[in-house]
């Protein structure tokens, strides 16, 4: 046997794995097209899915109809409808000097995000475009007309970078509304301790009061206000306490009841935890100098009176 004869080939040692463990689908059939205003009034749209329209040149704002509702749109903007099969497109109202661009996406290719609530619970969605938009709307409008097979691929890889860009803009301004959303809930939880400081909420009680889990409360309240729920329930109460103990005028079973505590031994125990000593200590303390106080003013107004004599 010579040596190029006992080279076996890799085929012969190894199974031949099918194609779809290493190759990903991309499954973004669009249906898509461009419009004069005057040329057609009416479409019936084929597909259920996401309609997007856009202004390529003219009239500003353009106006159209998406089944009996009315919108309005401007160059600088993309509008997005949740649209069915046969729903009527009406972009009769549009001049003959304006051209529209629409294409639609499967509603299949798109619900994921809408269903986990990154796209926000509307059917409409108003995008502002961008300079890269824009100049995609431009490259697609030119390749439009040619109708060969190297300019549809063209305008397909437009279309979906297109939509990309789209998705990009629509989850960042999401994220930038969820979090205020969040952050208003954060300072309903506040309010809420604050204003009844004989209740002992749970983390689940406050999220279900708010309208919001107890992982966004922990998550974004630590987030926002520096401490956990806990810690600021429990700073807050002390606080609150140590106001009421220097007063003067209250009992540390009344101090412990107004803060939440049914017992004042456990009051006592999470009041020493907290400051490093017992209220009883504190209350001593400030009559103790309140006393004192008001000896040494009747001693300065007895030593006045004596000059004067």
């Amino acid at each position: 046997m010579t040596p190029l004869e006992s080279n076996d080939s890799f085929s012969e040692f190894t199974t031949p794995l099918p194609a779809n463990s290493f190759f990903s689908e991309l499954s973004a059939v669009m249906q898509y097209g461009i419009w004069n205003g005057g040329t057609i009034s009416e479409l019936i749209l084929p597909i259920s899915g996401y309609l997007n329209i856009l202004c390529i040149e003219g009239q500003n704002p353009c106006y159209y109809a998406v089944g009996n509702c009315q919108y309005s749109l401007a160059c600088d903007y993309t509008n997005v409808h949740l649209v069915t099969t046969g729903q009527l497109l009406d972009i009769s109202t549009i001049k003959e000097n304006a051209k529209i661009m629409a294409f639609i996406i499967p509603k299949e290719y798109l619900d994921a995000y809408h269903t986990a609530g990154l796209m926000l619970s509307s059917d409409t969605w108003v995008i502002r475009t961008n300079s890269r938009i824009d100049l995609i709307k431009q490259r697609i409008a030119d390749l439009y007309t040619s109708g060969d097979l190297l300019s549809n691929i063209k305008m397909h890889s437009l279309l979906l970078e297109a939509l990309a860009l789209q998705m990009e803009i629509l989850l960042s301004e999401n994220k930038s509304i969820v979090k205020d959303q969040l952050l208003d809930k954060v300072i309903q939880a506040k309010k809420i301790i604050q204003e009844d400081l004989t209740q002992n909420h749970s983390i689940g009680d406050l999220a279900k009061m708010i309208g919001t889990n107890e992982q966004y409360l922990k998550k974004y309240f630590k987030l926002h206000v520096g401490k956990t729920v806990m810690s600021f329930t429990l700073e807050t109460k002390m606080l609150y306490a140590k106001k009421l103990i220097m007063t003067g005028n209250l009992r540390i079973s009344d101090v412990a009841r107004l803060t939440g505590y049914k017992h004042a031994t456990h009051f006592t125990t999470a009041f020493k935890k907290y400051f490093g000593f017992i209220p009883n200590s504190l209350k001593y303390a400030f009559l103790i100098f309140h006393e004192a106080i008001l000896s040494h003013l009747e001693f300065e107004s007895l030593a006045f009176s004596v000059v004067f004599v």
